[in-house]
């Protein structure tokens, strides 16, 4: 089977997309997430992966060409259609072989309470990087509808934070709500069916990547305005308060919503009221494209929890333990009707903004020292230096994150399309 490999489209604005140069000739093999070949337009030069493993055929625009987005420039072939090749792509098959690798139950060379625990903050952030990762790379193959805002190296906040709560807390995310949404545990094929469009998605087919939910777990509509769940989240945590319930809201933003009134209100509401919510800031350093330093004066947005009588805290956005640590303090104090708190988490996003931003903005030594911090990676090295895991029971959980992930996708393409008549339901009016 030959699967088309197009012109992304890269958010520029200048037309046609020059190809600079392939990576791989005809006839050769790639694996997934190598690169193909590099374009360039009037925004940047962007590396486009392979969005599967196959052999690469029928190249038809060359280097130095250009071509519009969409355009068809080759195609991956199944290897059994082209022989030779630099590397082993995986297929389908060499895949589903692994599922014999995992343990369904847990292992018998259990680690203890703790790195057992910390070994599912492994698998959780592993998932969601593996699925925004492979997201990336079939949008830039012009297969995903719509727009992506990604949360790669912002894994440890979601996870760290959720696993501090239960089903019925209630959580409210933004326009990057993926990896919040993994993490509380919703629906992986929901979720994936609702960014193609489908009627099997989380909300119909009618929000899209920026507006998910699962009220199951307590994922309530992301948000795509900025800060605007703030008060939402403020206002669900009061209602708790007035019913008598033990339960919490938690609210994420950026560094940037900490700069509009709905912050301001939101924190002040809660704190008067000790409504029990928890206001959990993903300073990822970019508002969009604009550096911290050039929106406020402070280091620490923490500080300003003082101005409203709450606690502030700031942890590391990039050590899940750490974010884990601090969110259960706050969860605790929340419970037991101290009211609110709120937490900043120095993190960083590895992709840009959204779709093709290739964050031309930030320096090389900058993105490459937060590389360097990879929450995943980081967890890794500690559970198999500090607890003496299994590097082969690691690699067998990303695995089965790419196999759940791969998994979610056929379940979204397979789904079938909204009915016209279901335009008319779910509305006011």
């Amino acid at each position: 089977m030959r699967h088309p490999i197009v012109i992304p489209d890269l958010g520029a604005t200048g037309g046609d997309v020059r190809i600079v140069s392939w990576a791989v000739r005809e006839g050769q093999t790639v694996k997934q997430g190598e690169t193909l070949f590099t374009v360039e337009t009037d925004k940047a030069v962007t590396d486009i992966p392979a969005f599967r493993g196959g052999a690469l055929v029928s190249i038809s625009v060359a280097a130095g060409q250009n071509c519009a987005p969409g355009a068809v420039v080759a195609y991956l072939a199944d290897e059994a259609e082209a022989g030779g090749g630099r590397s082993s792509a995986a297929t389908p098959s060499a895949r589903k072989a692994h599922i014999k690798l995992r343990a369904e139950a847990p292992p018998s060379d259990a680690l203890g309470p703790t790195a057992e625990l910390l070994v599912q903050d492994f698998s959780t952030m592993t998932l969601i990087r593996r699925y925004e990762e492979h997201l990336y790379r079939l949008f830039l193959q012009g297969l995903v509808p719509g727009t992506l805002h990604q949360c790669q190296g912002q894994e440890a906040v979601a996870v760290g934070v959720c696993t501090t709560l239960r089903a019925d807390d209630l959580i409210y995310s933004t326009h990057r709500p993926v990896g919040h949404l993994i993490a509380k545990g919703a629906s992986l094929d929901a979720i994936t069916a609702e960014i193609w469009g489908k009627a099997t998605g989380c909300v119909g087919g009618k929000g899209g990547q920026m507006h998910l939910a699962d009220f199951s777990v307590g994922a309530m509509v992301s948000n795509a305005i900025v800060g605007a769940n703030i008060p939402i989240a403020a206002g669900s945590a009061l209602a708790f308060r007035m019913l008598g319930l033990d339960r919490v809201a938690v609210s994420f933003f950026g560094d940037g919503a900490s700069n509009i009134g709905a912050f301001h209100e939101g924190l002040n509401l809660a704190a008067v009221k000790r409504a029990p919510a928890i206001f959990v800031c993903e300073n990822n350093l970019y508002a969009a494209s604009t550096h911290i330093s050039h929106a406020m004066n402070i280091r620490d947005i923490a500080d300003r929890a003082a101005a409203y009588g709450m606690p502030g805290a700031v942890v590391d956005g990039m050590d899940v333990e750490a974010v884990h640590a601090v969110a259960a303090k706050a969860v605790a104090r929340a419970r037991r009707g101290d009211g609110p708190t709120l937490i900043e988490c120095k993190t960083y996003r590895f992709r840009g903004h959204s779709r093709g931003d290739p964050g031309g903005y930030r320096s090389a030594e900058e993105h490459q020292a937060w590389l360097q911090r990879d929450p995943i990676e980081r967890t890794r090295t500690k559970l198999i230096e500090q607890f003496s895991a299994e590097p082969a029971r690691l690699a067998a959980i990303e695995r089965r994150a790419q196999e759940r992930v791969e998994a979610a996708v056929a379940f979204a393409l397979a789904s079938p399309e909204p009915e016209p008549s279901d335009t008319l339901t779910n509305v006011f009016a």
